[in-house]
C-alpha cells in the first residue's frame, strides 16, 4: 500500500469514528424530542408548524443529514471493498452517486419544512 492510500485509509477511519459519534449525539437529541411530541400529543401539522422556518432546526437536521450520510457512504464503501470483487472505482462511483441520491433527498425534506 502507498503511503498515500495509507494516509486516506487514516482518514476515511477518523470521519467514520468523527460521525458515528456525532451521529449517537444527534439522534438522541431527535430522540428525546419525538418522546416530547408523542406524550405531549403533538399533531405532525402542529410539529411541522414549530418546526417550519425556524433555522435552528433546519441546521440541526441539515448537519444530522449530513452526517448520516458520510458516515452510511464509508460503512457501504467499507462493505463493497470487502465483501464484493467490484472495481475499486466502481465502488466509488456507486458510493458517490449513493451520497448524492441520498444528500437531494435530505435536502428536498429539509426544504419541504423550511
Amino acid at each position: 500500500m502507498s503511503e498515500r492510500s495509507v494516509n486516506f485509509a487514516l482518514f476515511v477511519f477518523v470521519i467514520q469514528r468523527v460521525t458515528g459519534a456525532l451521529l449517537a449525539l444527534l439522534l438522541l437529541i431527535h430522540l428525546i424530542t419525538i418522546m416530547y411530541a408523542v406524550q405531549g400529543e403533538i399533531s405532525v401539522s402542529e410539529i411541522i408548524g414549530r418546526v417550519r422556518g425556524n433555522i435552528a432546526w433546519i441546521i440541526f437536521y441539515g448537519v444530522f443529514i449530513v452526517t448520516v450520510v458520510v458516515h452510511a457512504t464509508i460503512g457501504l464503501r467499507n462493505i463493497l471493498t470487502e465483501m464484493t470483487s467490484l472495481n475499486r472505482r466502481l465502488i466509488d462511483l456507486t458510493v458517490t452517486l449513493y451520497a448524492a441520491f441520498t444528500l437531494v433527498l435530505g435536502a428536498e425534506a429539509i426544504k419541504a419544512i423550511w
